[in-house]
C-alpha cells in the first residue's frame, strides 16, 4: 500500500507532466516580461505554468505552503509541507528554442526535503527522487559517477545572468576551474545540470547565486543519487534564501571547492 506521501508525489509528477507540455507549445505565444535587473525575464508560458501547478498542488495539499519564482510576497518558511517551484528553469533558452529547459518541484515536510521533481519536456526525461528510495530518471536508477579527481571530471556552471557585477568572478573562477578539470559546459539550466549530475552525465556543477527554486528540486533527486551540494564553503544550503552552490559526485566535492576559491 503506498504512504500518503508516495500518492502525494504522484500525484504531483502527473500534474508537472502536464504542465510541461506547455512548454513544447509554447513557441508561438512567448510573450516576454522583463523583471529586475540584467537578462531577468519571465514569459507568458512561466506564469500560466506556474498557475497550473500551484491550482494542482493547492488540490494534492490544501494547507501546503507553496514558494514559486514568479510569486510576489512568498512565505519563505516552512510547515508541515511547503512546495519549492520554478515553472520554467531555462526561461531564456525558452525564449530562443533552445530546448533545454525543465519544470522543476521540491516538497518538504516539517523543513526536511522528501521528494524532487525535474521534468524536461523536450527529451521526455522526468527526474524523480523520494527520501531514501534512490534517484530516477524514467523510472530507471540513476547514480553519479565514481570520479576521484577534478582533472579527469567534466563541469557545467552557471553565470549568475541577472547580476552582471559577479561577471569578473565568475570567470576567472572558471578559468581556474578548467585549468584543473577535463572541460566545462555552460548550458542554462541550473537544474538540469544538478539533475545531469545525479544521472552521471557529468561530474559537478557550480553557480555563484542560486534561487532556491533553482535547485530545491534537483538537491534531493542529487543526493539520492549520491551526490552533495553545499555552499562554496561546504556548509549546507538553507533551501530558503538564494547562495552560491557547489554541486559534485561527492568524491571531487573538496577538490572543487579549493578550485573555486
Amino acid at each position: 500500500m503506498k504512504t500518503i506521501e508516495e500518492s502525494i508525489v504522484e500525484e504531483a509528477v502527473k500534474l508537472v507532466r502536464e504542465a510541461g507540455k506547455m512548454l513544447l507549445s509554447s513557441m508561438d505565444d512567448k510573450k516576454v516580461f522583463s523583471k529586475s535587473g540584467t537578462a531577468n525575464f519571465v514569459t507568458e508560458i512561466d506564469i500560466r505554468v506556474q498557475e497550473k501547478i500551484i491550482g494542482g498542488l493547492k488540490a494534492i495539499l490544501p494547507e501546503s505552503n507553496i514558494i514559486a519564482e514568479e510569486t510576489i510576497g512568498n512565505e519563505y518558511s516552512f510547515g508541515k509541507y511547503t512546495w519549492i517551484l520554478d515553472p520554467v528553469d531555462g526561461t531564456t533558452n525558452l525564449m530562443y528554442g533552445f530546448k533545454y529547459s525543465a519544470v522543476a518541484l521540491g516538497l518538504f515536510a516539517e523543513g526536511v526535503p522528501c521528494a524532487g521533481i525535474v521534468y524536461n519536456p523536450y527529451l521526455e526525461e522526468m527526474f524523480t527522487a523520494q527520501k531514501g528510495k534512490g534517484a530516477f530518471v524514467n523510472n530507471q536508477k540513476i547514480r553519479v559517477t565514481d570520479n576521484r579527481l577534478l582533472k579527469d571530471s567534466l563541469l557545467t556552471f552557471g553565470t549568475s545572468p541577472y547580476d552582471r557585477e559577479k561577471a569578473d568572478e565568475t570567470f576567472r573562477v572558471t578559468r581556474n576551474v578548467f585549468l584543473k578539470c577535463r572541460d566545462v559546459r555552460r548550458t542554462g539550466s541550473a537544474a538540469l545540470d544538478i539533475c545531469n549530475v545525479a544521472a552521471g552525465r557529468s561530474d559537478g556543477f557550480y553557480e555563484m547565486e542560486l534561487q532556491p527554486w533553482d535547485y530545491a528540486g534537483a538537491s534531493i533527486i542529487l543526493e539520492e543519487a549520491g551526490g552533495r551540494i553545499t555552499d562554496w564553503q561546504g556548509k549546507r544550503l538553507s533551501y530558503l534564501s538564494k547562495a552560491a552552490a557547489i554541486v559534485t559526485n561527492g568524491y571531487i566535492h573538496d577538490e572543487l571547492i579549493r578550485a573555486v576559491i
